[in-house]
């Protein structure tokens, strides 16, 4: 006998998120969609200008293919799912507490937990999740496209800094860059009102069983909160630069908060010559520091 298979939501757009979404409801059985209502919508989600009515008809759209599922109008997040007669519930990251929260009311009443399956979201082309709320601020369309420039801050000393930063987000996306010369913190690093994203990068020592390191360290924080971490592979620091007055100072002058260099600091540059791409080094880093987000099926 197959699972009975309740999940809810807004469904404002049916956009490729929703769409993963269902598709797993369908994987474990007969299902259940509940759909908010209008009057729900006044106070949850007063921004949703799409009626029930038309929300209901673009899923029914939507399920037209399928078999062995319905819809029904809730006008509450709980009451549906706590009382009625399901094993399973499918939510998404955003709704996953509700889901925790409805099983232990189904446990005051005396009914059976659920079975809690979490639907990772769907990333869009700028590496943010697909949402409606996305959707209706023309960000993005429901296939998660970008219909705008994606908006960085650029936080950095150096100018190949900058560069690297550009060439690279330039391969995945358009881009609108703005440059900020700081030094590393990232206790205060925020995006800024009206930007996705922000990265500041920054050249570190690092002591590693007695040697002296170089690495190129990035940091990367979108508008939804997320801060991801990268680096480069280390270079160790010649012993003669440590000995070296001029050269200590010229590395301590990296750890001046709130100055920038008089002249760009390459160190990638001046330890290997010509054997390496310094820009492909700082890229390394801001690679390392993406991964998580094009890879959320790895690493969320």
């Amino acid at each position: 006998m197959p699972k009975k298979v309740v999940l809810g939501g807004t469904f404002d757009h049916v956009h490729m998120g929703h769409v993963k979404l269902i598709e797993k409801a369908f994987e474990e059985g007969d299902v259940t969609i509940g759909l908010v209502s209008d009057e729900m919508l006044k106070e949850w989600k007063p921004q949703v200008e799409r009626s029930y009515e038309k929300r209901k008809k673009n899923l029914e759209n939507f399920l037209a293919s399928k078999e062995n599922w319905e819809i029904v109008k809730i006008s509450d997040p709980y009451s549906k799912a706590v009382e009625g007669d399901f094993d399973t519930l499918v939510v998404s990251s955003e709704t996953k507490e509700r889901g925790e929260e409805i099983n232990r009311k189904r446990e005051k009443i005396g009914k059976q937990p659920l079975e809690i399956i979490e639907v990772k979201p769907v990333v869009a082309e700028d590496f943010l999740p697909i949402s409606s709320t996305r959707i209706r601020n023309d960000e993005i369309d429901e296939y998660g496209d970008r219909l705008t420039p994606v908006k960085v801050n650029v936080e950095c000393t150096d100018t190949e800094e900058f560069e690297a930063v550009k060439d690279l987000m330039s391969d995945f996306f358009e881009c609108d860059l703005n440059r900020r010369s700081v030094n590393f913190s990232e206790d205060d690093l925020e995006v800024p009102d009206g930007f996705d994203y922000v990265i500041n990068l920054a050249i570190e020592s690092e002591n590693l069983e007695g040697e002296q390191l170089f690495v190129e360290k990035a940091v990367i924080k979108d508008k939804l909160g997320f801060t991801s971490h990268g680096h480069s592979p280390e270079l160790r620091i010649p012993d003669k630069w440590i000995r070296s007055k001029n050269k200590l100072d010229l590395f301590n002058s990296l750890k001046v908060v709130g100055e920038e260099l008089e002249n760009d600091f390459d160190p990638v540059g001046m330890i290997t010559g010509e054997a390496t791409d310094t820009k492909g080094y700082i890229k390394s880093a801001i690679v390392d520091a993406l991964l998580p987000r094009m890879r959320g099926d790895l690493y969320s």
